[in-house]
């Protein structure tokens, strides 16, 4: 097909009209790159390569607008792109392009996650829960957990100091016990910290 125009767009694009009344949208530096001029002719296959490689472009610089903004998984921000309607290819191909510079490392995100969670007191299967819900791999996550310290008892006595004294003051000792077990710490780790301030509960078998 024969290039009648080249028009300007917004988003650093430039609009691609041919004499047959079809267009495209390609990225400025790609249009530059391939020294696209009015009256070129070009072939189906070139028109794919080109729009393709444009999307791709498109996706890596938005990806990095992303991550600009906020920390993303590998996952998040492949579903990211998804959602901003670029294909699956070219999402995958930007998310790899990142991950091989070094914009992208689950493993290191997950690592300083995991350290975050055991030192705000969050329990380690709640940190689990967490970081599958943020994207991270099974595997991923088993070995930030494994690296990071998640000293139970010494978590506990400062999250019953900040958060239950006061219920437990009340007299609400199994309500504080179950809402322990809940964020995920073992019934034996909660039960000898409430035992320590000296509560007794009603629970008394051992898990």
């Amino acid at each position: 097909m024969t290039v009648k125009a080249i028009r300007r767009e917004k988003g650093h694009a430039a609009k691609i009209e041919f004499e047959n009344g079809e267009s495209m949208l390609l990225d400025l530096d790609l249009l530059a790159e391939k020294c696209i001029h009015e009256g070129d002719a070009l072939g189906d296959g070139q028109i794919k390569e080109y729009l393709a490689e444009s999307e791709y472009i498109r996706a890596k610089s938005r990806a990095l607008w992303l991550l600009d903004r906020y920390t993303y998984t590998e996952r998040r921000l492949l579903e990211k792109l998804k959602a901003a309607r670029f294909g699956a290819e070219a999402a995958k191909k930007a998310v790899a392009r990142l991950k091989e510079l070094g914009l992208l490392d689950d493993k290191a995100l997950a690592g300083r996650y995991a350290e975050d969670f055991a030192a705000r007191g969050v329990s380690k299967r709640e940190a689990y829960a967490k970081l599958l819900q943020k994207g991270f791999k099974s595997q991923d996550i088993k070995e930030a957990l494994e690296d990071a310290v998640f000293d139970e008892e010494s978590q506990l006595k400062t999250l019953i100091e900040r958060k239950y004294a006061a219920r437990l003051a009340a007299g609400e000792r199994d309500k504080v016990f179950a809402a322990l077990v809940r964020k995920g710490f073992s019934y034996r780790a909660v039960r000898d910290a409430l035992r320590s301030r000296g509560e007794e509960l009603e629970y008394n078998g051992d898990e």
